[in-house]
């Protein structure tokens, strides 16, 4: 499990950067899909920001994170509908994990792609825990420069999305988050499983 992102746990709920990501990333999704009544997947889920909003409308939500200090402050919330667990997805976890044996009707990842060691092969495994019909969406760190290593650009996801079956809904640039370090943009991908 990952302990690099432990220590940004117990400010994580405070840091002004993630709380205006996850209130953005909210907005988008509520403007495309109707959360009501969905059961949902948080990959990289934090200590929550996002899920707590998700979990208002949805029937219920497994949210996964490979950090366990964020996860603890997640569980601390007991949020009713919500079953946290620290997790990584790999062939594995999807087949053992009984949380995955019901499939999902919406995987949502937030700022968490672009820190993957291997994207394709994450995309392939959460794919697999979609129901037919089931809407994946990301929200990452647009790639500023094409020799840049960071983030993504539509043409990576577009590919990653073609690659699997995925069937591309939507990719754009969708909001920006000014810090100290500057604007930084924030792409969206939204893939429907076949």
């Amino acid at each position: 499990m990952s302990e690099s992102w432990d220590e940004y746990a117990d400010t994580w709920d405070t840091n002004s950067e993630v709380i205006k990501y996850s209130e953005k990333a909210f907005d988008c999704i509520s403007e495309l899909i109707d959360l009501e009544g969905r059961d949902v997947l948080d990959f990289g889920c934090g200590t929550g920001l996002l899920t707590e909003k998700i979990s208002n409308l949805a029937s219920s939500v497994v949210a996964i994170d490979s950090s366990k200090k964020m996860i603890d402050i997640l569980t601390e919330k007991k949020l009713e509908n919500v079953n946290p667990f620290v997790c990584e997805i790999t062939q594995e976890s999807v087949k053992t994990i009984a949380a995955f044996h019901s499939k999902f009707d919406l995987i949502v990842a937030s700022s968490v792609c672009a820190f993957l060691e291997d994207y394709d092969s994450t995309l392939i495994h959460l794919k697999s825990l979609l129901r037919p019909e089931g809407l994946f969406v990301q929200w990452d760190w647009k790639r500023v420069e094409s020799d840049s290593e960071f983030g993504f650009t539509e043409d990576m996801i577009q590919q990653a999305y073609s690659n699997l079956d995925l069937k591309v809904i939507e990719i754009k640039s969708v909001f920006s988050i000014i810090s100290e370090k500057g604007s930084m943009d924030v792409i969206m991908g939204m893939g429907k499983n076949a």
